[in-house]
């Protein structure tokens, strides 16, 4: 009963440290080639979080059975095993929920070209004015210069085709 109840302690003092200081010592690679490559907007199956919460799951079943039934240690063990992928797969579900719960609130060259801006700064000839869109819900402005340098006035609406830098390539809707 020892063991099971220190494998139980060591998990629960893990997931205390990680509800503490708020991270989980994970390691993260990110790269960037061409295109989003991402691996997955979640916790993986290592984490910390989850090693500990297969650990709880382990130590207070076999601990349970083990203190309050007439199994062996082999038994109990088993019904270890099943209460840590009980516990380990709820908690992945959950924090995984947290996980998709979250936006990012980076905002792409995809997500720009095409969208409907409307001019709140004329665009004089060859210079530059400022539009106004929505994406994702917030109000962007960016600095716009005309397709073809021509003056586009105030109040038009127009149609994003191209991001530069820091500003973005509009024509009149309609045009």
């Amino acid at each position: 009963m020892l063991i099971f109840a220190t494998i139980f302690g060591v998990g629960f003092a893990i997931l205390i440290i990680n509800l503490i200081f708020g991270g989980d010592a994970d390691a993260d690679a990110d790269a960037d080639v061409g295109d989003d490559i991402d691996g997955g907007h979640g916790p993986s199956v290592f984490s910390m979080r989850i090693i500990s919460l297969l650990l709880v799951g382990f130590g207070a079943v076999g601990f349970g059975f083990r203190a309050t039934t007439e199994m062996s240690m082999f038994q109990s063990s088993m019904a270890g095993i099943g209460g840590a992928v009980a516990i380990g797969a709820l908690g992945y579900l959950i924090i995984r929920m947290f996980y998709s719960s979250q936006t990012s609130s980076t905002i792409s060259e995809q997500d720009i070209i095409g969208q409907t801006a409307n001019v709140i700064d004329t665009m004089s000839e060859n210079q530059n004015g400022q539009v106004a869109c929505i994406i994702r819900g917030r109000e962007i402005t960016y600095l716009a210069r005309s397709v073809d340098g021509s003056t586009i006035n105030r109040g038009i609406s127009v149609r994003i085709i191209e991001k530069t830098g820091s500003v973005v390539i509009v024509k009149p809707i309609g045009k």
